[in-house]
């Protein structure tokens, strides 16, 4: 299951590196009067981009693995297609390199990650999908620290690059060596639609993704303006700070696996985004570094038990025969948050930082905690399973 879930690991250094510090980090080289709206418009057009190669991917992943029994060319083509993406992002002078080199690497990373995303169903009976999503759970993680560690302390550009494209490439290779030895599960026929349940899903995940996307979205600016740290340690300590997030992750990843396997994966997700609630209110609180290093490590802990309950979940609910489609649509929950967040956050936080320095920052964190909360309770709209209703 390890190697089956090593590309998960590349995948997510590059969203580390790049989402988290790296793509505020040259906005704001360029354009620092103007940081906040001009990261906000490059963010929505490359979510946008990647939105729309999911959901073209997916009914054509679906009809390959129906042949071949396999989704591994999409695998390949996304990293071929996205390492010249990263090289692009890093290293272009100016605005339009970084918006082509966003947009090359959305193009790539969502060719992969919309197939490589059904690869638990596609492989593993459904009773094993806890113990394979606590693989992924765990991966995400190390891979997120991976690219927070880079983009944070490593200040050539062309190193964090290169560092990048080589961990993505690594990983690929490892998952792509594994699919060759197994043997697919051949799905059920099943007519793929988007009934009650999978709605419900879709809603929830993307009002918590929201969430997600507001905190890493504006947590560079929460500790440049909100924290008053400045120069370089700002990329340092952003990094350190979801890099406490991400490591906290392995911990709930961990905790959550087998309950996620024997319990309501609904009241799993209900606890966990509870205590991200907690976390974030006391970090949207903090002046002090150390508060917020612990509020990210209480988060983080939270957030890696609502990851493996939640790809649970997806993995119980969708439907084999479609599962890439199913999955591509199940992305868009990310891919919208990714677009509209930054869109929506931007105006409230130069709104509320013409009141007073650094408040805006702080907002952002408050209304994340806010869309965590309805995410997390409109998942109680689902039926509650058999199992979770005998006991």
């Amino acid at each position: 299951m390890a190697r089956l879930a090593a590309l998960w690991f590349g995948l997510q250094f590059v969203w580390g590196a790049v989402l988290a510090v790296s793509l505020q980090a040259r906005v704001t080289a360029l354009d620092p009067a103007g940081a906040v709206s001009t990261y906000a418009t490059i963010a929505a057009i490359g979510a946008i981009v990647g939105t729309l190669v999911q959901l073209v991917t997916g009914p054509l992943a679906d009809r390959r693995f129906a042949r071949t029994g396999s989704r591994a060319v999409f695998y390949a083509t996304g990293v071929a297609i996205a390492i010249p993406g990263i090289v692009a992002l890093y290293l272009a002078p100016g605005f339009a390199g970084i918006v082509g080199g966003f947009a090359l690497l959305q193009v790539g990373m969502n060719i992969a990650i919309g197939p490589y995303q059904a690869i638990v169903p596609d492989y593993l009976p459904p009773e094993r999908a806890g113990a394979a999503s606590a693989w992924l759970g765990i991966f995400q993680p190390l891979g997120n620290s991976g690219g927070l560690l880079v983009a944070g302390f490593i200040h050539d550009d062309r190193i964090v690059a290169a560092s990048i494209a080589l961990a993505l490439a690594g990983s690929w290779a490892v998952t792509a060596g594994a699919v060759r030895t197994r043997r697919s599960i051949a799905p059920e026929a099943e007519h793929f639609r988007i009934d009650a349940a999978f709605r419900t899903l879709l809603i929830s995940r993307t009002a918590i993704n929201f969430g997600f996307y507001t905190l890493l979205g504006f947590l560079f600016f929460f500790v440049a303006q909100s924290l008053k740290i400045g120069g370089e340690a700002t990329r340092t300590t952003t990094a350190l700070l979801f890099l406490t997030f991400t490591i906290a992750n392995v911990a709930g990843a961990a905790l959550a696996a087998r309950p996620a396997d024997r319990y309501d994966k609904r009241l799993v997700v209900l606890a966990a985004n509870a205590l991200i609630v907690v976390a974030l209110i006391a970090l949207a609180c903090a002046h002090e570094v150390p508060l917020a290093y612990a509020a990210a490590a209480f988060a983080g802990i939270a957030w890696g038990a609502y990851f493996i309950a939640d790809w649970a979940l997806a993995c119980t609910l969708l439907p084999r025969s479609g599962m890439a489609s199913a999955m591509g649509i199940w992305n868009v929950a990310a891919a919208i948050p990714q677009i509209l967040a930054p869109v929506f956050t931007a105006p409230l936080v130069e709104r509320a930082n013409a009141r007073g320095a650094g408040l805006g920052p702080r907002l952002a964190v408050l209304l994340a905690a806010l869309e965590f909360t309805i995410g997390a309770l409109w998942l109680l709209r689902l039926p509650a399973p058999r199992r979770a209703q005998a006991r």
